[in-house]
């Protein structure tokens, strides 16, 4: 079997960073672990067609906007802000080729808001593609809610 360009304790380490990132607002830094091709992607209802309704469908540009949004004091779907925590587990790797892994993950994402917690479950894949000094970039992180049929209310976060 070929050695894999990344191994599965590398990989949790890297979706561990993007979790805290996220769990600590740190939303610049995490869009800096992203490709400029990138695409962040929670499908709706069919998970394998990205022409069908999607819950989110970003490329870069509106991944940045989405990051704007979010740090604007005039967006009151997150006034205040949602406090979130990421579990990561079940991490699998499949090598694409010597700079391009696949990463498999499962999350559970706890958001706590006015007084309200929920949970959302998901399986993520992530595509990271190795960019020279730059090291391991997502180029396509896709997050697959277990729950995506049922109303989402004031998803405004980012997953």
């Amino acid at each position: 079997m070929p050695e894999l360009p990344m191994t599965v304790a590398e990989a949790s380490a890297f979706l561990f960073l993007e979790a805290r990132l996220l769990d600590e607002r740190r939303f610049e830094e995490w869009l800096d672990l992203f490709t400029n091709d990138a695409v962040y992607w929670v499908p709706g209802h069919d998970p394998d067609d990205p022409a069908a309704t999607s819950i989110i469908y970003d490329d870069r540009p509106t991944m940045e906007d989405r990051v704007r949004r979010l740090r604007s004091p005039v967006t009151f779907a997150q006034s205040p802000p949602s406090r979130t925590l990421h579990l990561i587990g079940n991490v699998e790797v499949e090598a694409r080729s010597p700079r391009e892994v696949r990463i498999d993950s499962v999350c559970v994402i706890h958001e706590t808001r006015l007084g309200q917690t929920r949970a959302f479950a998901a399986r993520c894949e992530h595509h990271l593609r190795r960019e020279g000094e730059a090291g391991w970039r997502i180029s396509l992180k896709k997050v697959v809610l277990l729950d995506r049929d049922a109303p989402l209310y004031n998803l405004t976060f980012l997953l």
